[in-house]
């Protein structure tokens, strides 16, 4: 497929292994993506059994074929941070540095709230896991940032999608690895927060999506904010 220059500020409705490879080379300074991590997740935190989420597509097994792509349209010394979870994280990793990234740091969200699971048995899981991965030698543009995220995550009620993350968190990221203007892609938009996040920082974005519902809503908090 030929490649074509970018067009920022837009969500692209499709499957990111294809439309990444429309993309040029070396055109995108940080990605920032919440890939399906292969747990085949079903949210269940709406007492309403009627209004739980549909599961995530292609979350059957660790989602790691765009990477490839991914490395490629990364210009030199550019970001990503890819959120994983502590089961899968080893399978991201390895992929990652198979694309030709480099793999960092381990930047940890502290959610603020106990999480669910084996509440006898189990630790409490009450955070997500970050790859912070480079493309040659990338300088953080201001100060060196904190590994640690504390943020309380959304709750069950503000959510419009089953993975949501809090915009603020989003702005702190890209706000580490990008100066305003620079172009933050997301192969995996979902709602539109790191789109939503990257406009109101003044940096230019791109979202992928392959659900036309969630499509439709991250065109609508874009032209909301």
């Amino acid at each position: 497929m030929p490649t074509i220059p970018i067009r920022p500020n837009t969500i692209i409705r499709g499957d990111c292994l294809r439309e990444l490879k429309a993309i040029s080379d070396n055109s995108v300074d940080a990605i920032v993506t919440d890939p399906p991590y292969g747990i085949d997740f079903q949210s269940r935190f709406r007492k309403d059994k009627s209004r739980h989420f549909p599961k995530i597509a292609n979350d059957k097994a660790p989602y790691i074929w765009w990477l490839h792509d991914a490395a490629r349209v990364l210009k030199p010394c550019g970001a990503l941070l890819c959120f994983t979870r502590y089961d899968t994280e080893e399978a991201f990793r390895f992929a990652i540095r198979l694309a030709g990234l480099q793999p960092k740091t381990q930047v940890i969200w502290d959610k603020r709230l106990y999480g669910v699971g084996d509440c006898r048995g189990d630790f409490s899981l009450n955070r997500e896991n970050i790859i912070f991965a480079t493309k040659g030698r990338f300088l953080f543009p201001n100060r060196r940032p904190s590994s640690v995220i504390p943020l309380q995550r959304l709750s069950s009620k503000r959510l419009t999608h089953p993975n949501e993350k809090p915009v603020k968190l989003l702005k702190q990221l890209i706000e580490v690895v990008t100066k305003p203007g620079d172009l933050v892609l997301d192969p995996f938009v979902g709602s539109g927060t790191t789109a939503v996040a990257a406009n109101a920082l003044g940096r230019e974005y791109v979202g992928i999506e392959c659900d036309p519902n969630y499509v439709r809503l991250a065109r609508s908090r874009l032209a909301m904010a």
